[in-house]
């Protein structure tokens, strides 16, 4: 992640020249900044994301998720929002209050990371997603996974309600 961060013309070329062979089956690549990474006052941190954006191959959708509360900036969405990169929404296991939704890019990337949602609370998901949808943005919608399978049941139990049942709920690929 430093190499990306600090030689990003370089860094992204390598990590990008095979991902093109996708085409549209690529979803989007997520770049993930953890917790310990903090946005630096002093604008280099913004500089830098700057950098790795304008590094970026437009042909390879970029989602961007800052875990950190202080890349949760104006000048980190309007970053975002010139390069055409998706800013990921994430729900984490120990927060209160679900997330901003933000649209910085072509649509959007959800990361429900709790180990388990009820059915109201997933239908208050599809209520706060599905404004989003009938705009035009797409979603990409992911569950924190585990070996009980249980993120594929939250899945389609999501579609369901997006959809209604009627069929018109993609699954990417």
């Amino acid at each position: 992640m430093r190499a990306l961060m600090t030689t990003p013309e370089e860094s992204t070329a390598w990590l990008t020249e095979r991902l093109e062979q996708f085409g549209e089956r690529l979803g989007a690549v997520l770049f993930r900044l953890p917790e310990n990474v903090h946005r630096r006052p002093d604008g280099t941190s913004d500089l830098a994301i700057r950098r790795l954006l304008a590094a970026w191959p437009r042909a390879i959708p970029l989602v961007m998720e800052f875990i950190h509360a202080s890349w949760h900036v104006d000048e980190t969405f309007a970053a975002l929002r010139e390069a055409g990169a998706v800013l990921c929404t994430t729900e984490l296991p120990d927060t209160d209050a679900p997330p901003d939704i933000r649209v910085t890019g072509t649509g959007l990337y959800l990361r429900l990371r709790r180990h388990d949602y009820a059915p109201d609370e997933l239908r208050a998901w599809a209520d706060r997603i599905q404004p989003f949808l009938d705009a035009g943005h797409p979603a990409f919608v992911f569950f924190r996974h585990d070996e009980t399978g249980r993120a594929a049941e939250l899945a389609l139990a999501m579609a369901e309600l997006m959809d209604g049942g009627r069929g018109g709920v993609e699954a990417p690929g």
